[in-house]
């Protein structure tokens, strides 16, 4: 991977999603239990450019849990991968390899790989126990990316 230097200051041009892809899924039934009515969701979001491809991937890991069950109740990973007309002026790699984009495109990416994972979780847990785990809605920037060191 050839590495750049500081990021432009330039937006994105023609951002495309081009792929969703399903990494994992899992169910983990409780047992005789009354039907759940409320959630809580474990969410992680990482992001790495490829830049030969011109792409950027951005992995959602969401794990669905409910207060009175100490074990996670279901997970869902899904990979986003997104290119745009300008890549080699808007992302650069950090010493560490790690995508350095402008707060804005990060915002956007999140906001669509987590709007895209809620629909995934929904056709994923469609019909079971878990189908009224519906992701909520989230305010673009509250969720921040983990780091891979």
């Amino acid at each position: 991977m050839t590495k750049r230097s500081s990021p432009a200051k330039t937006g994105p041009q023609h951002l495309v999603l081009l792929a969703i892809d399903l990494l994992d899924s899992s169910l983990h039934y409780p047992g005789d239990h009354p039907p759940f009515e409320s959630f809580h969701f474990d969410i992680h979001i990482t992001s790495k450019a490829e830049d030969e491809k011109s792409q950027v991937l951005v992995t959602v890991k969401i794990g669905v849990h409910n207060e009175n069950i100490t074990r996670q109740l279901g997970s869902l990973t899904i990979n986003c991968t997104f290119t745009m007309n300008n890549f080699a002026d808007v992302v650069r790699l950090n010493a560490d390899g790690q995508p350095d984009m402008p707060d804005d495109l990060i915002e956007t990416l999140h906001s669509t790989a987590l709007s895209t994972a809620r629909g995934v979780m929904f056709a994923t847990f469609r019909g079971t126990f878990l189908h009224h785990a519906i992701l909520p809605l989230i305010a673009p920037g509250s969720v921040t990316e983990e780091k891979r060191l």
